[in-house]
């Protein structure tokens, strides 16, 4: 089995994290798929953004989860990359209407840990069905029981649990919940026995954020199911074991 490339919140080594831009420029360059996260809008709206508070991408002090879809399109996301055009946070039904064009897979990480948005799940999944995109949808979330409760919704879907602390007892438990992948920090892929262990379990490894070359070559040894990166091209390079033309070349860096 050949490792997966995800790009992590899009390419957003070349443009600003979870734009339509970013995604757009992942099936540019033949990625396996997509990173990103989705929160709630005051409104109901699901929107895709990373960052509960807004201060860091747009220089403003405001918290998602008090604005409306139509407050919130109105903030430039891309205020943080110098020499970015200007950009909005795409809802997730406008990217899943352009990704159902593609070929790829999509990660849908929910972000449900600093604020619990109370029945996205069942959101998540209405707007995935909508779409007709179970098959090519992963879900994900740093809750085990957000995963847990959507893996109840949707036993079909691919659920795995993302963590970032060392402990293996999260095969355990992604197993309890009958999940069907862990996500780890790539820090994890040191115990040398993690990978082994999940895939004899049944369990899929999907390891964040793999961007240096040492963790990038030991995923793929190790047998990693996918790699998210915030540097695809770099993975591609490795994966591949050949050059490939650059893909930075005419993108604002």
């Amino acid at each position: 089995m050949r490792t997966k490339i995800f790009a992590h919140r899009g390419v957003r080594k070349y443009h600003a994290e979870n734009t339509m831009t970013a995604f757009k420029a992942a099936e540019a360059m033949g990625l396996d798929g997509i990173e990103l996260d989705v929160q709630r809008a005051a409104d109901g709206q699901l929107v895709i953004c990373h960052d509960e508070n807004l201060a860091r991408l747009t220089g403003q002090d405001l918290w998602l989860k008090d604005l409306t879809y139509q407050e919130l399109s109105q903030l430039n996301i891309s205020h943080y990359f110098p020499g970015s055009p200007r950009e909005r946070a795409p809802l997730l039904d406008e990217f899943l209407a352009w990704f159902k064009t593609s070929s790829m897979v999509v990660n849908l990480e929910l972000k449900n840990t600093v604020i619990p948005y109370e029945g996205m799940e069942e959101a998540v999944l209405d707007m995935v069905d909508r779409h007709g995109l179970r098959d090519r949808v992963i879900i994900s979330s740093f809750s085990l029981e957000s995963a847990a409760l959507f893996k109840q919704l949707a036993p079909d879907m691919d659920v795995g649990f993302l963590y970032q602390k060392m402990p293996p007892s999260f095969v355990r438990k992604a197993l309890r919940h009958e999940l069907d992948a862990i996500h780890p920090f790539y820090a994890n892929q040191l115990w040398p026995w993690l990978i082994r262990q999940a895939h004899r379990q049944g369990l899929k490894v999907r390891i964040w954020t793999v961007n240096h070359p040492l963790f990038i070559r030991n995923a793929l040894w190790r047998g990693a199911d996918v790699i998210m990166t915030d540097d695809p091209q770099l993975v591609l390079n490795i994966r591949d074991g050949k050059s490939r033309k650059g893909y930075s070349a005419d993108r604002n860096n």
